[in-house]
């Protein structure tokens, strides 16, 4: 009896697995190319939620929406609830499948305020659309964010670099 259970368990299993494979095809793995930057500069948003994060300097990671691109440009004097970024568009296929992206910013040394430990670069993941319009923006929520020198801002899709912008903020005393 265990025989016969272990080989119709064995012939389910096999008749199984070509359909999940052409399930996998039809809905189409995403396969991104590069990325199109559209516009990058100061832009203002609509917080959607906001998290903890030990990833992002702030400790402050944001799911926004409602962007606004105020001021085109790389020279940026940093205010609070702005924030310097990229608005762009996936390349690749199958047009509106989803893929993870990573958004490295590095930045001046700042300290987190939870670990007390300084970093020079943040990160995040995100899920992107392959031809949609999309945007990553590093905002300065807090006084403690408003550190003047350069920003760069990366988008990488597994370990490959899609996009990077430099931005050169200032601050007022």
């Amino acid at each position: 009896m265990r025989r016969i259970m272990a080989c119709w368990m064995l012939a389910v299993l096999l008749c199984c697995l070509p359909c999940g494979a052409a399930q996998a095809q039809q809905a189409g793995e995403a396969k991104v190319t590069g990325a199109k930057v559209l516009a990058f500069g100061v832009f203002s948003s609509t917080v959607e939620s906001r998290e903890y994060s030990p990833h992002v300097v702030d400790g402050i990671r944001d799911r926004a929406r409602d962007f606004v691109l105020v001021r085109r440009g790389a020279n940026v004097e940093a205010v609070l609830d702005t924030g310097i970024g990229l608005r762009y568009q996936l390349t690749g296929s199958p047009e509106g499948a989803v893929a993870v992206v990573d958004v490295v910013v590095r930045h001046p040394q700042m300290v987190n305020p939870d670990t007390q430990l300084p970093m020079t670069h943040s990160t995040a993941q995100y899920e992107r659309v392959i031809g949609a319009v999309e945007h990553s923006v590093w905002s300065f929520d807090t006084p403690g964010d408003l550190v003047p020198g350069v920003y760069v801002i990366e988008i990488l899709y597994r370990g490959h670099k899609l996009a990077r912008q430099e931005f050169f903020v200032t601050v007022k005393p």
